[in-house]
């Protein structure tokens, strides 16, 4: 059909005489609505979840409509259509419950991630140049000699001759993995709008999966195929091991074996669990000084020897014939430890699934894709044989 074939129906339908002014008003009334200027507190980054305006779904919500459209029903917060599919039957959870989950997991659950630099990544494995070789500065002497600019003889420092350094390079790749849990959540608790049942649900995936993150950052995983690498098996030049009388030197060991590493004045991030801290509490230095120290606010962080000390629980503490033992962690986490975010947090279910449906529960998968790896080991030591209290 034509244009003016569509223009002669659409007078007939309306009594109305068209033409290009005439139509173009009515294009232009019928597209105001939508171009009118949006408040900003209306604009989300593409990824928010909204209740037809600015409304946030609370997670309890969430996993409510998750669990309505595993069963072919539509959702009973927001339309689909605004939910992110990542992959079949996947969801990304809301921002604002994102935003929440991830500062639960990296205050409370989880620490190492925390304290590392973020990537973002577009692809599974990303690779990036590092130095692996600095560059050399000379002091050369004034001259006002003549030099024949083609005999390499004349070519000397002490003749004012600028030698050249070579800096060299490697390559550092980062790899995101797949962490899953598992978490059964009762129907009715669902259905629950009250507050309390969503800070709850926060706080059973944020446990789980910073749990979860953590480790896989201190000790690794034990998948057979595409392993995490962590702190445990990425640091190879500075293992050291605490004296069989631990002292105050073996933690000052630790410390400048990272200094060593690189020339600034940037400081050094300690981790270690609660057990391990009480036992720091009582070392002293050579004039009888308390080398650890307590943080001067009450959210604030304690200190060893000037420098941040991280308490982190994931740290095991029965290393050692006699498991009783544990270890310290130091580094420069915040400009070499590198957190690769390939994608947040995703929630599946398979409400059909039993024994769940018959006891009117729900059992959700989240899982999340990241990486961690280290840009230059040597600027970071790992302390072994730390006896606890």
């Amino acid at each position: 059909m034509e244009d003016k074939d569509l223009i002669a129906l659409i007078e007939k339908a309306t009594g109305e005489a068209l033409n290009e002014e005439k139509i173009k008003g009515l294009i232009d009334a019928g597209l105001a609505p939508y171009l009118k200027a949006l408040d900003k507190k209306d604009v989300g980054t593409g990824d928010d979840l909204a209740d037809k305006g600015t409304k946030i779904v609370t997670l309890s919500q969430f996993l409510g409509d998750v669990r309505r459209m595993g069963m072919n029903e539509g959702p009973a917060h927001v339309e689909k259509s605004l939910y992110t599919t990542t992959t079949a039957g996947g969801y990304l959870v809301p921002t604002e419950e994102s935003r929440e989950l991830l500062d639960l997991m990296t205050t409370k659950w989880s620490v190492i991630p925390g304290l590392c630099r973020r990537v973002p990544m577009a692809t599974k494995t990303i690779t990036f140049p590092t130095a692996t070789g600095g560059v050399t500065v000379y002091w050369v002497p004034e001259t006002t000699a003549d030099k024949d600019q083609t005999n390499p003889a004349d070519f000397t420092q002490s003749g004012g001759f600028k030698p050249p350094s070579s800096p060299t390079f490697g390559q550092k790749s980062l790899t995101a993995h797949t962490a899953a849990v598992k978490v059964v959540v009762s129907n009715q608790l669902l259905d629950d709008s009250d507050p309390s049942v969503s800070a709850f649900l926060m706080s059973l995936f944020a446990e789980a999966l910073g749990e979860a993150l953590d480790i896989a950052c201190l000790r690794g995983t034990a998948a057979a195929t595409d392993p995490i690498s962590g702190l445990d098996a990425l640091i190879t030049t500075n293992i050291l091991a605490a004296g069989a009388d631990f002292t105050f030197d073996d933690i000052l060991d630790l410390i400048g074996a990272v200094q060593d590493s690189y020339n600034s004045p940037l400081g050094v991030d300690i981790l270690g669990n609660l057990k391990a801290e009480r036992t720091m509490m009582k070392l002293k230095d050579g004039d009888g000084q308390y080398i650890y120290k307590p943080p001067t606010q009450a959210a604030g962080v304690p200190t060893i020897w000037g420098e941040p000390f991280r308490r982190d629980a994931n740290i095991v503490s029965t290393y050692g014939a006699s498991a009783n033992e544990t270890r310290l962690y130091a580094g420069r986490f915040a400009q070499d430890a590198l957190l690769g975010i390939r994608q947040g947090v995703t929630i599946k279910t398979n409400p059909w699934a039993e024994p769940y449906f018959s006891h009117n529960q729900t059992a959700f998968l989240a899982e999340f894709r990241q990486g961690f790896t280290l840009t230059t080991e040597a600027r970071f030591a790992m302390l072994t044989g730390v006896p606890i209290l």
